[in-house]
């Protein structure tokens, strides 16, 4: 049985429980929180809700917190009027505004400074707010969803984010599981960008995925997730070649992360070199951070690092 989403693609159990969990709850004016990975597609879930929603028929408005800093990010919401600081030529409508009568999506919520979050926070409880250098008072008339990779737990027990604001933005929590916890979904989206891709450029005849090439990109760990696969499937369909991709036309971190081997220590060897190798892709090519992932010393790890020759990666 397929998703029953247009637009969110796979069988995986686990994502489909959180898809109908979205569901039943887009229906309740209520501020959702979506958790997950970088890349595991959280706007995407965002839509979805959207979608769903008494707010469908009015405009669906991104906000991501993580490149603006308090003063930019406060003239992205809020807006600002003539004059309000230097650069400021013209009235500007900010995104609550602009969000009206529809959703605001807040994406990595997590970035927000603690001062910010005590503005946003007022804001959510009043439904209130005035432009930048404005004296109007207006009305937040949207639905908040928020989204963050972040550890919110860990942040709030360090004192990093606000338990009253996560207390407001969290009516239900939706958490999407990373692409290496539904690698049954992988084929299923190989042919979905497949076919955006074909259907985005004109006259374009794609290649087809040999079985080998599939079997070793569902192995792969996909630190980087729907996001990662969706562009490795486009470079290899974009590549001159033949018409079909084989294992050859993979990238080098997929075909070496794949298990490998006949006998039992060559594949628990294999495997060794495939935890090694994501948690060092996942930490951001950091051996220190990835030592921690993996719960060894660094020693160790540089130990598997060089014995693995994942120098070539570098």
């Amino acid at each position: 049985m397929m998703s029953p989403s247009k637009n969110i693609i796979g069988n995986n159990p686990g994502l489909i429980n959180v898809q109908k969990q979205a569901e039943a709850f887009a229906t309740a004016p209520r501020s959702i929180i979506i958790r997950g990975e970088r890349g595991t597609g959280k706007e995407m879930l965002a839509l979805f809700i959207h979608s769903k929603s008494p707010f469908s028929s009015g405009p669906f408005v991104a906000v991501n917190c993580a490149v603006f800093n308090d003063e930019l990010l406060a003239s992205e919401l809020f807006g600002h009027e003539k004059g309000a600081f230097t650069g400021a030529v013209s009235q500007r409508r900010g995104c609550l505004e602009k969000a009206a009568g529809g959703t605001l999506f807040f994406d990595e919520v997590g970035n927000m400074s603690l001062r910010f979050q005590e503005t946003l926070l007022r804001v959510l409880e009043t439904k209130k707010f005035e432009r930048l250098g404005g004296r109007e008072t207006l009305t937040a008339d949207a639905r908040f969803i928020f989204a963050t990779n972040a550890d919110l737990d860990t942040m709030m027990a360090q004192g990093n984010f606000r338990r009253d604001l996560y207390d407001r933005i969290a009516f239900v929590t939706l958490t999407l599981p990373p692409l290496r916890q539904r690698r049954e979904d992988i084929p299923l989206l190989i042919a979905h960008f497949t076919q955006m891709l074909a259907r985005e450029i004109p006259n374009f005849e794609p290649r087809r995925f040999s079985a080998e090439a599939v079997h070793q990109m569902v192995q792969y760990y996909w630190p980087g997730n729907i996001r990662e696969l969706k562009n490795v499937v486009e470079r290899l369909l974009l590549q001159p070649g033949e018409d079909m991709v084989l294992t050859s036309d993979l990238p080098l971190e997929i075909t070496a992360a794949a298990p490998a081997g006949k006998t039992f220590n060559e594949k628990v060897e294999a495997f060794k070199k495939h935890l090694v190798l994501s948690a060092w892709l996942d930490s951001g090519k950091n051996q220190k951070k990835a030592a921690d992932k993996l719960g060894i010393s660094y020693d160790q790890f540089r130990h598997y690092f060089r014995k693995f020759e994942l120098n070539l990666f570098s």
